[in-house]
């Protein structure tokens, strides 16, 4: 079912383009047909001007038509399109008495620009000509608006202007909104882990890169914390794969919840804490003011899932374990950060689970420079078993 969804937004948000493109065609086709038409007609009764603008107008737009249809980008044709319609409706305005055109054609022409054009571009130009058409019929000769009353033809174009650039304006709107959920729901598929809702490992890693530089010269604490369900597998074993992920989005859910995940400058949510692997998770934690601060983080982090699992299975207590990697103490890039972080939740398993370590760097005497130590050899700083 997500996936029709994702499908027929897909489909939706290339609805602008595809529109426009095919609003651009067909007003391009009926152009061209009424303009060598009258063109054809201006050359019997020998108007040579008007016959020569509606001809060079229609050759114009026929090789609009074809870079339309060969580059598929109508943003220029439109803009061509706009401008030869405008022209011709200027045309009708001014000489509509005294050619084979005739005033009612300029409804159709202003129809057409509004929505063949984006919604603020159909709106100007509709105005501009409406602001033309106004001070022309009031001010400079209002004969041209032949049988019709002056007032009649105003009000009749000004609200054929209202209605079509409403209709525009509201159908501008759902395509922004369609738009704006499928821009979402790519987003999702590209930072989200989809079973926990929590940020992927790719999302995580590009964010905490660029993390680690500003917070590399701050005098807060920033650490890397790496979290492992324990005993998952037994869980996985006994109740099966379903059970498991209702475990790990329990778990994520009580993260998300208890431990900051958004920027105190911005206010807004990062991707601070993420699924790595299975049943690992990883949280960078940055602005805390001291050690204590990141300790007492830590001990809460421990205790979140105290209470028993509340499923139909009884599964009782989860329990966690945490390493913990300092930067840039004990690493200055991500990669190496997280290598000793996860090191370090190692030797919290290894020295009974339920409890967090601090990894631990020391110096070796053979090579006579700093390595960094292997997962039996990890030093636990620091360990709380609640």
């Amino acid at each position: 079912m997500s996936n029709l969804v994702g499908r027929r937004l897909q489909e939706m948000a290339a609805l602008r383009a595809s529109r426009k493109h095919k609003m651009v065609q067909i007003c391009s086709i009926v152009a061209l047909t009424m303009l060598f038409l009258y063109g054809g007609l201006h050359l019997i009764q020998n108007n040579l001007v008007f016959a020569l603008i509606d001809i060079s107008s229609g050759i114009i737009l026929s090789l609009n038509l074809f870079l339309l249809n060969k580059k598929q980008h109508s943003n220029h044709a439109t803009l061509v399109l706009c401008g030869i319609l405008l022209l011709q409706g200027g045309m009708l305005l001014f000489y509509g008495g005294h050619g084979a055109g005739s005033l009612i054609w300029i409804y159709p022409i202003i129809a057409a620009v509004i929505f063949a054009s984006e919604f603020r571009t159909g709106l100007v130009l509709s105005i501009l000509f409406c602001v033309i058409a106004t001070v022309t019929v009031l001010f400079i000769d209002p004969s041209v608006v032949g049988d019709l009353t002056v007032s009649r033809f105003l009000v009749s174009l000004l609200a054929l202007c209202l209605l079509c650039n409403t209709s525009s304006y509201y159908y501008d709107q759902a395509v922004n909104y369609i738009q704006s959920l499928y821009r979402e729901g790519i987003e999702d598929l590209a930072y989200m882990d989809q079973l926990t809702g929590l940020a992927n490992r790719w999302s995580f890693e590009s964010w905490a890169s660029e993390k680690l530089e500003e917070e590399r010269d701050s005098k807060t604490i920033t650490a890397m914390i790496f979290l492992d369900i324990d005993n998952f597998k037994s869980i996985n074993d006994t109740y099966g794969h379903e059970v498991g992920d209702k475990v790990l989005q329990y778990l994520s859910s009580r993260l998300k919840n208890n431990v900051r995940n958004k920027d105190r400058k911005t206010e807004k949510h990062d991707y601070s804490i993420a699924r790595f692997a299975g049943d690992e998770f990883v949280l960078l934690l940055y602005g805390v003011n001291n050690k204590q601060d990141l300790e007492n983080i830590l001990n809460r982090i421990l205790h979140l899932f105290e209470d028993c699992y509340q499923g139909p299975e009884k599964i009782g207590k989860l329990a966690v374990s945490l390493g913990v990697a300092l930067y840039p103490e004990d690493a200055t890039n991500l990669a190496e950060l997280t290598r000793c972080a996860d090191k370090a939740m190692y030797s919290a398993k290894h020295n009974g689970k339920n409890q967090f370590h601090y990894y631990h760097r020391k110096e070796s005497t053979i090579e006579k420079k700093t390595t960094l130590t292997n997962v039996d050899n990890v030093t636990p700083l620091k360990h709380r078993t609640p």
